[in-house]
């Protein structure tokens, strides 16, 4: 398994695409491993994990450190005629190319330069390394001899050899041109392209050459001759990491869509240009602020576009084809090979510990994988095998749990066991691995939080699909954290802003909206019970009807049929839908007091002397929330105040001069109306002389 952060992001994965289903046994639950996501994500040995869900026999790489010198990044690989691997590194300490044969790796040559981004040989097997400078080197026993300077060019970040294997296309930056360099080091600029950065180069069987660009735009051309050239295709991305041709005149094309993935090369041109044309130190090997989404295109013979296979997880970083066509892909995050097939089913090929797969080759003679960060060489040693592993990802049960009855869908000789623990990642903590388990047999791995499957296919046909892991956790109790009663004549919401002055009253309704949290910890669906108490009553009242089964955190409550006064509500939160009658829990909570009030405040005494209007109004709850008048009929309120001068209590006298409205003549009709704090309205009309 991956360490450190990158452990953590499967855990992270196991909980996302892992949650657990829950079954049809009270409290059980499981985990179903049923897609290339949740199969992914483990350790795979000789094992590939398919887009159909299906493990079977996969490749089975050997693991070589490359020398502490050498770097700690593989930015190209050159396959050899005899089999030997030549390797581009990059920073730190990068800028070699190393020689791996017989399952040795050694240092065979060092530019000086930041980094070496791509790695050709001609005709006469005379090797040649681009580097992040301006310059591209031959390499030969031993030695390195600069074979041209590029003038007007920042970096070299694309080399390959042209049809007679006579001359060499680089692809430069940051000025996007394509230079033709002859074997005995003579330049000149065979194509210039519209955008800064040309990363990619393959040669078609016709002679053409196809260059990949970078930086605004991602582009594919196909130049058939000096300065004659014309755009294949035009991506939605801004990144074409790698091309490469396949048979029957296909063109393969790895790109990206985040440009913030610029190729380490890219970000070391970009380090010289504001560092005086100096070769400034290579660009960290830390993660990606932007991991990206990687595409894989496939072209025809016809130039028609064909898109094969994508992940908006991460970015893709290298490309072969192999004989057949096949084509493979290594990622720029999780250290993964990718390979589809023409039907466009996925399959998962290898899962290494590194954080990117730099480098790929798919051969007769070699077949290999190169990880960076740290920089490792892993060599094809065959497809599945008798150690042919596969191990999934850490499952989290969220408490510990205990495990049930494994099954699985299968083929062929398979091997399934378990272990468990309860830590996040595997440790010295966690139980054995136990003894093969029986299909449908109970897993023998103790309680714990985590459980693991491994699964052996100790033969070329095996296969397996369908994982389904049960587990039932520790029964934990709900506890009910709050409890909230909201009418809907409430006069506002925000607990920041004050309420607003004058509005006109909300209309009065007798439903109280309840609503409440919960903290469940181990997810159990739960049963809500609600009653009320009048206060200064001992008994509680139930709210809800006894068969009513209450799943949702809130209650619409109509106190319609209830005297007014204050109330108290308490909720109780059961599991007793998820688990046996032994092991229910329970918890309640009660309320702070609510105000059930449906009747309107009523008059002791009213009267006109005058224009003076003198009156006292109470209200069985209260507060007195609003005292207006209208004139002869219009349905135009005026507030008015209490003799006071605030509506702060039940009872409330008014003693107010209606001259400024009523004017010193009359007759008049003045209607009288007061609202509580509910919404209840009382209205009584006056005749004014």
């Amino acid at each position: 398994m991956r360490s450190g952060a990158s452990h953590v992001c499967a855990i992270a994965l196991a909980c996302a695409c892992l949650v657990p289903v829950r079954a049809q046994a009270v409290g059980t639950r499981t985990f179903e491993l049923d897609s290339l996501e949740k199969l992914s994500g483990g350790e795979l040995h000789g094992v590939s994990v398919g887009s159909d869900g299906v493990v079977r026999a996969g490749w089975t790489l050997s693991n070589l450190a490359l020398p502490a010198d050498a770097g700690t990044t593989v930015t190209c690989a050159l396959a050899m005629p005899d089999g030997a691997v030549l390797l581009g590194t990059g920073p730190a300490s990068g800028g070699k190319v190393v020689r791996v044969a017989n399952d040795r790796a050694t240092v065979i040559a060092d530019t000086k330069e930041s980094a070496v981004s791509a790695l050709a040989a001609d005709r006469a097997g005379v090797v040649y390394a681009a580097t992040t400078g301006n310059k591209i080197y031959r390499v030969a026993a031993g030695r390195v001899d600069v074979l041209a300077t590029l003038p007007d060019v920042d970096s070299v970040l694309a080399l390959t050899v042209d049809k007679g294997g006579q001359a060499l296309f680089a692809g430069t930056g940051s000025d996007g041109k394509v230079v033709r360099i002859t074997t005995g080091g003579v330049s000149s600029v065979y194509f210039d392209t519209a955008a800064p950065f040309v990363v990619s180069l393959a040669v078609a069987e016709d002679g053409a050459v196809y260059a990949g660009t970078s930086g605004g735009k991602g582009l594919i051309y196909r130049i058939t001759a000096p300065g004659r050239g014309a755009v294949l295709y035009d991506f939605p991305a801004s990144d074409v990491r790698a091309l490469a041709t396949g048979p029957n005149r296909a063109l393969y094309a790895v790109v990206n869509e985040e440009s913030g993935n610029a190729s380490e090369a890219q970000e070391a041109a970009a380090a010289r240009r504001t560092s005086g044309g100096r070769t400034a130190p290579g660009p960290t090997s830390g993660p990606r602020s932007k991991p990206g989404k990687g595409s894989l295109w496939r072209f025809d013979a016809s130039g028609r576009p064909e898109r094969m296979m994508h992940h908006d997880e991460f970015h893709y970083e290298s490309l072969t084809v192999d004989a057949q066509g096949r084509p493979y892909v290594g990622t720029g995050a999780e250290g993964r090979v990718y390979t589809v097939d023409d039907t466009h089913a996925v399959a998962l090929m290898a899962d290494t510990t590194e954080r990117q797969i730099g480098a790929l080759g798919v051969g007769a003679r070699s077949g290999f994988a190169v990880g960076s960060d740290p920089a490792v060489f892993h060599r094809i040693l065959s497809i599945g095998g008798p150690e042919a592993v596969w191990t999934s990802k850490p499952l989290d049960a969220g408490l510990r749990a205990r495990f049930g009855h494994l099954t699985w869908r299968g083929t062929g000789a398979l091997e399934v066991s378990t272990r468990s623990g309860d830590t996040q990642t595997p440790d010295a903590t966690w139980s054995p691995w136990s003894a093969p388990v029986d299909q449908g047999g109970t897993a023998p791995s103790p309680s714990g939080r985590f459980i693991q499957v491994r699964a052996r296919l100790t033969d070329a046909t095996a296969t397996l699909a369908d994982v389904v892991v049960p587990f039932v956790t520790e029964n934990l109790r709900a506890v009910v954290t709050e409890v909230a009663a909201k009418s809907a004549t409430s006069p506002h919401d925000s607990k920041e802003a004050l309420p607003q002055s004058g509005s006109e009253m909300p209309k009065h309704d007798s439903v109280v909206h309840l609503a409440w949290k919960v903290e469940n910890p181990d997810n159990d669906e739960l049963r809500y019970r609600v009653q009320f108490q009048h206060e200064g009553q001992a008994r509680w009242v139930d709210a809800t009807r006894p068969d009513d089964v209450l799943t949702k955190p809130e209650l619409e409550w109509d106190t319609a049929a209830l005297p007014e006064g204050k109330y108290r509500l308490r909720v109780d939160a059961s599991d007793e839908m998820a688990n046996p009658p032994g092991a229910v829990t329970h918890n309640a909570l009660v309320s702070a007091p609510v105000v059930v009030d449906n009747t309107p405040p009523i008059f002791k005494s009213i009267a006109m002397q005058g224009r003076r209007l003198r009156a006292e109004v109470v209200d069985g709850v209260g507060p007195i929330a609003r005292i207006e008048i209208a004139v002869d009929g219009h349905l135009e309120w005026h507030p008015l105040a209490p003799a006071d001068g605030i509506l702060d209590s039940a009872d409330e006298t008014i003693d107010v001069d209606l001259t400024p409205l009523l004017g010193p003549t009359g007759p008049h009709i003045v209607a009288l109306r007061v609202f509580d704090a509910a919404g209840n309205p009382v209205v009584r009309d006056l005749e004014v002389p």
